[in-house]
């Protein structure tokens, strides 16, 4: 049996963080097959999960995985999840620049949407700067010199 030092370092780290909060979510892969949680979600990329320390049932962070009884929809299941396939976990009442992301275990299909999201963003911000250019005027005139009109947009 050999020891896996990432999953090992990263429960650690989520068993800090969760200590330190009391409250937290994470983000499972929940498609990967080898996550134990309810059929209807095994669809999910980006599945939140909360994790409380006022809850009822214990919550195992081994180095391996994550294991609990979780409720959904007031059912209480049984959930198993490989520490792979955690990939984030952050405080519910921020995002998750708040808290840590292991980038190695974020899902293709979620990098690819972050990545179309960052270029529709940025194709939006160079046409506002763009349509503020056209906007003003660049050669007006202000008591006989040449102003030019150009402000950034963010």
């Amino acid at each position: 049996m050999s020891i896996d030092f990432e999953n090992a370092l990263k429960a650690k780290k989520l068993r800090d963080f969760f200590y330190e909060h009391k409250r937290i979510f994470i983000l499972v892969d929940a498609a990967a097959d080898d996550v134990q949680l309810p059929e209807h979600l095994k669809h999910d990329h980006a599945l939140p999960l909360v994790l409380n320390a006022r809850m009822p049932q214990p919550i195992h962070i081994r180095d391996v995985l994550l294991e609990s009884n979780f409720s959904f929809s007031g059912v209480s299941q049984h959930c198993v999840i490989p520490m792979k396939r955690i990939w984030a976990a952050y405080l519910p009442e921020q995002d998750l620049s708040s808290g840590i992301i292991w980038e190695d275990a974020v899902p293709e299909s979620v990098r690819e949407q972050v990545q179309q999201e960052g270029l529709v963003q940025e194709k939006e911000t160079k046409a506002h700067v763009a349509v503020d250019v056209a906007k003003e005027k660049p050669d007006a005139f202000d008591g006989g010199r040449k102003v030019r009109h150009l402000r950034v947009v963010k």
